[in-house]
């Protein structure tokens, strides 16, 4: 049932979440053991029952260390966080049901616009199959920047237990600016899919997050679809149809503070024409005698930054 783990955290995760799947059928087994000692006696019923007792404890012992471990990277990943926000990039987060091609889209988005990324995430149709939370780095042509993060599929009516044993994971999604809510459009029953997806956001507390809905796997579905309605984009991950249109749609929502401007930065402050050539969006340049006349549109952190060379 679990797979593709291969983080320290994510290969915690996936032993809790097996140990929280025995548990309960450990206590049945017990029960159904302490009910059959009348017929088989009574020293039979008590040394099975103390068996059990015994690796129901050591079960919950391992729980119990794996998850003070796990509070442990969970602190981690939460400085790790912090420090985005500092640098003011928007945190865009994959979302939905299991098998709906998030890592696919990743993937895709990876590969129009990152090519020399660090990639691939993993992709594999398996409940769980992302189990670590792979957090990419994208920058677009017009050297506007975001990250994008995938996370574990949903399922219908996750376990409460699951929930915690993933709940890292599932952090990155509460804590993202805005949500692509990936939606298998091939699936016959995907707009029950996307009710438990959004079950489950509420669950999370990340129902107050904007929504982009990518309705993707369009290549599977014979029917005629307009391509892009309000928050809502229909693409094909696998083909890479619609992602442009995608991005278009992320950038309206994310990059809302963003100056249109013009700098004039003196000479011998060479280093901040070049962090603005990565980092913004340079409509012109004009040479002059009291230094680089740029025309920009860059953050509004960026604008408060040079605030002084602003004409």
């Amino acid at each position: 049932m679990l797979g593709g783990a291969k983080t320290r955290e994510a290969q915690l995760q996936v032993e809790v979440a097996k140990l929280q799947y025995m548990l309960p059928k450990l206590i049945g087994l017990g029960e159904s053991l302490g009910r059959q000692g009348g017929s088989s006696g009574l020293k039979n019923r008590g040394s099975g029952e103390t068996k059990l007792e015994l690796d129901r404890r050591k079960i919950e012992d391992r729980i119990s260390g794996l998850n003070k471990e796990l509070e442990t990277l969970v602190a981690q990943r939460q400085n790790q966080r912090k420090k985005r926000k500092k640098k003011e990039i928007p945190v865009i987060a994959l979302v939905g049901y299991t098998n709906t091609g998030k890592s696919t889209l990743m993937n895709a988005m990876i590969d129009l616009f990152n090519p020399s990324t660090e990639k691939q995430v993993f992709e594999k149709d398996m409940l769980f199959a992302t189990l670590e939370t792979f957090v990419r780095s994208i920058k677009l042509p017009d050297n506007k920047s975001f990250l994008l993060t995938d996370t574990v599929g949903f399922i219908s009516k996750l376990p409460h237990h699951l929930i915690k044993a993933f709940r890292s994971t599932l952090e990155e999604v509460a804590e993202a600016d805005i949500l692509i809510h990936v939606v298998d459009y091939s699936n016959p029953q995907y707009n029950q899919q996307i009710k438990v997806t959004r079950e489950t956001l509420k669950e999370l507390g990340a129902d107050n997050i904007p929504v982009i809905y990518a309705y993707n796997k369009t290549d599977l579905v014979s029917v005629e679809i307009s391509k892009i309605a309000e928050d809502c984009v229909y693409i094909s991950a696998k083909r890479k149809e619609g992602i442009v249109d995608l991005v278009n749609v992320i950038g309206q929502k994310a990059f809302t503070a963003y100056v249109h401007c013009e700098m004039l930065i003196p000479y011998d402050k060479g280093n901040i024409v070049s962090y603005l050539n990565d980092n913004a969006t340079i409509k012109s340049t004009l040479y002059q005698g009291s230094g680089v006349l740029i025309s920009l549109e860059c953050k509004e952190a960026d604008y408060e930054r040079y605030q002084q060379y602003v004409t």
